[in-house]
């Protein structure tokens, strides 16, 4: 229980953070009355490059504004300090990304294995997932040809054959969610262990 507490806060922060810098640009009223220490923080908190200032130049100069560098800068460092967390890279790596290459160098190794951690996770979820659709799909086809339809199959024997083959499929397909689910939980333990 420990873990989702401590895994919820950030990704709720980051996921809000998403939504509000999901344009490429700042509108005209972010630019006239933005606090550039603010975006500059939100960058951060997102792992943006430097480079992202300048896209907001790029925005801006419609609206005759130039950024502050100093003050993103200021920001953004700030910001990367919650982005370049474990935690946080576990986080991302739970959701399918990379982490982007902006923490300190001598933090790269545990930002990483972090993040592969939560990939691992990730790639696991999705596998059960898409197990337990195949489950669906089998369990349709067995109740339809119990049925007596023949579904895609131009004869009764090969729907036959197949309708017979399916209760072993439905097997393998069970253990391998019920491995899976049994990595997921151990590694989710071993991260746990880890904070």
């Amino acid at each position: 229980m420990r873990l989702w507490r401590c895994l919820l806060l950030p990704l709720s922060m980051t996921a809000s953070m998403v939504l509000l810098s999901s344009c490429a640009t700042l509108t005209k009223e972010e630019c006239t009355v933005g606090n550039w220490q603010m975006i500059g923080y939100n960058d951060g908190i997102l792992g943006h490059y430097p480079e992202r200032l300048a896209s907001h130049t790029k925005a801006c100069a419609k609206a005759s504004v130039t950024p502050d560098y100093q003050g993103w800068e200021r920001g953004r460092v700030l910001g990367l300090k919650q982005y370049c967390t474990v935690n946080n890279a576990y986080n991302i790596g739970r959701r399918g990304q990379t982490i982007n290459n902006v923490c300190p160098a001598e933090t790269s190794s545990q930002l990483q294995r972090g993040n592969q951690q939560g990939l691992a996770l990730y790639k696991l979820n999705g596998e059960i997932e898409r197990d337990n659709k195949l489950l669906e799909k089998y369990q349709h086809e067995f109740d339809k040809l119990r049925e007596g339809e023949l579904l895609h199959f131009k004869n009764e024997k090969d729907a036959r054959a197949y309708y017979i083959k399916l209760p072993s499929e439905f097997r393998r397909i069970s253990q391998r969610i019920t491995q899976n689910e049994f990595e997921l939980r151990r590694l989710s333990r071993l991260y746990e262990r880890s904070l």
